[in-house]
């Protein structure tokens, strides 16, 4: 080690050493040392015992990330957006989900060659199971999913929106549909986009991967990767960012 630390004595240089966390996480995972605070001990192979509790993500450094996957055409474009699970803190020092991710559909029109309004996009979250229901699609196959956001309040029917999709004439992809009627704002919009099999073998490949994680099994199986975009209200009063990438799809 005196070899590897004195050229670098002093410098910000940090080794990745694995560790062993404490029963109270339950799980091993990797840490980062100083060389100035290794120094001495004899072998990189090392144990170190820690009592890990909320990751350091949980904190104000959280880093937030924006995906999406868009398919531009003629007359519209849509985007693909997924939403993470929340969830919420025990008493006990653990936690569990509260609420599934979905992964969000938004159309918007075409108002000049490859330029697209997206302040006038449409938006439509599919949940898991109805995702399961899109890609499970046979090429001559359709499906059509029916929301009601204020549906079991006084003011249920007041938006209404569909999202269909029938495949083309000729077998060779789908026509994503979304209807939208909000006798709240007096408005009736309906908004088509083609997806070839191509695209929607990207659509598929996507959602298939993303399913797992908008259940949350990724945090079951590295605690770590649980952030504070990902934690309840109750669990989070000082975030002021709370859960920014899971609007309303109505409120659009």
């Amino acid at each position: 080690m005196q070899g590897l630390a004195s050229p670098l004595r002093g410098a910000a240089v940090v080794l990745p050493v694995q560790r062993q966390f404490s029963r109270k996480l339950g799980r091993p995972g990797y840490g980062h040392l100083k060389l100035s605070q290794i120094e001495g001990i004899p072998a990189l192979r090392c144990s170190i015992s820690a009592s890990a509790s909320v990751p350091q993500a949980l904190g104000n450094q959280a880093r937030r990330i924006f995906v999406d996957v868009a398919f531009y055409k003629g007359k519209s474009a849509m985007k693909m957006r997924p939403s993470k699970p929340v969830f919420k803190l025990l008493d006990n020092g653990g936690a569990s989900i509260s609420k599934e991710g979905s992964l969000f559909m938004e159309i918007a029109p075409a108002v000049a060659q490859r330029q697209y309004d997206w302040s006038k996009k449409q938006i439509f979250a599919l949940s898991v199971m109805e995702l399961g229901t899109l890609i499970d699609l046979a090429p001559d196959g359709g499906c059509e999913f029916y929301h009601d956001p204020n549906m079991g309040k006084s003011d249920a029917g007041m938006i209404r929106k569909i999202f269909k999709v029938e495949p083309m004439a000729d077998r060779s992809g789908y026509f994503f549909n979304l209807n939208v009627s909000n006798r709240l704002e007096q408005f009736e919009g309906r908004l088509s986009i083609p997806i070839s099999r191509a695209e929607f073998a990207v659509i598929r490949s996507t959602v298939n991967y993303m399913i797992p994680h908008l259940m949350g099994w990724h945090v079951f199986i590295d605690p770590l990767q649980l952030d504070n975009t990902m934690l309840s209200e109750e669990s989070s009063l000082n975030n002021a960012s709370f859960l920014n990438d899971t609007i309303p799809e109505w409120a659009k």
